[in-house]
């Protein structure tokens, strides 16, 4: 018995010290800033420790798109957030985490910028130029101190009116490019039979 014993005891101390502990290679793995959904999300990659807003983490080219109709539904969701007493920055995460991933991509841009102390200006200088509107607006909110959300509103609805512009301008140089090929080919066709006939019948009696 004693012996049974003592070989138990060697076979447990020359058991691999991982498979003790679950198995060799296994472990815990720690939360990533930023893994609780909604405004949490876009908070903790907005705070992430030692990153710049000015540091790119991925090239311009693979950033995903924005368009002007989700940068205007953004501005009114950012205008209401800022109504219901949100802070800046808060209203500013809350409106990414729910909007489209380009315009949650420039929302984080600039959330992360205004929490490193750059100025209102300087901060939406790391969004894209469809955002001009919008920046231009919370400058001016900012500098002359008028209420945020109104100028945001005000924003959107031209932001809307502009691009409804541009879509109708798009629509009239589509109905003229579709008509130029058109008449290049009607019209030697007609001048094949109708004119040229006609041209030379007059001829015909004329020289007769």
């Amino acid at each position: 018995m004693i012996a049974v014993a003592l070989l138990l005891v060697l076979a447990v101390l020359a058991w691999p010290v991982g498979a003790r502990h679950g198995g060799p290679g296994r472990h815990v793995a720690a939360p990533r800033a930023g893994s609780v959904s909604g405004a949490g999300e876009v908070d903790g990659l907005a705070t992430a420790a030692g990153e710049d807003p000015g540091d790119e983490a991925r090239g311009p080219e693979r950033r995903p798109p924005v368009t002007d109709r989700e940068v205007a539904d953004a501005m009114v969701l950012l205008a209401l957030a800022l109504r219901s007493g949100r802070g800046l920055a808060d209203a500013l995460a809350q409106t990414a985490a729910v909007s489209s991933p380009g315009a949650r991509d420039d929302l984080v841009r600039v959330t992360t910028a205004l929490r490193w102390g750059r100025s209102m200006r300087q901060a939406w200088t790391y969004a894209r130029p469809v955002w001009r509107r919008t920046a231009q607006a919370m400058a001016v909110a900012d500098e002359s101190g008028a209420a945020s959300a109104a100028v945001l509103l005000e924003a959107a609805a031209a932001q809307r009116e502009e691009d409804a512009r541009r879509i109708e301008e798009a629509g009239q140089r589509a109905g003229v490019l579709l008509v130029l090929p058109l008449g290049l080919c009607f019209l030697p066709a007609f001048v094949a039979t109708a004119v040229v006939p006609l041209v030379v019948v007059l001829l015909g009696q004329q020289l007769g």
